[in-house]
């Protein structure tokens, strides 16, 4: 599976998910080597305060897991946070974000 694909995939699992009628999703992923953090949200038409959760299940971890194997196989493209947005047209955007003290954080509870 290629990273088109994957986008691809994660959207569908999204748009299923959300038994609603939204503005914006999003789920954000934290990679912790073999395991991860995430959580979906979304927006509901008439209200762009509140945030109300979807369930992100294990397929979309493996998507992610995936693709983060495919776009860190350059060491110079490393990340360990991410942030998948869809909007209901189908336009995307994610975000990649190294956070160091998260990498600090797991190295230590890796090493007692």
């Amino acid at each position: 599976m290629n990273v088109d694909e994957i986008y691809l995939e994660i959207v569908q699992k999204m748009v299923s998910s959300i038994n609603d009628v939204w503005t914006e999703a999003s789920i954000n992923f934290e990679y912790l080597g073999d395991s991860a953090e995430y959580n979906g949200r979304y927006l509901k038409t008439d209200n762009k305060i509140q945030q109300y959760q979807f369930k992100v299940g294990y397929q979309t971890y493996k998507l992610f897991k995936q693709l983060h194997h495919i776009t860190t196989e350059n060491s110079e493209n490393k990340w360990n946070r991410a942030k998948f947005t869809l909007e209901p047209s189908g336009k995307f955007n994610i975000d990649f974000e190294w956070d160091q003290d998260l990498a600090d954080e797991i190295e230590r509870l890796n090493n007692e």
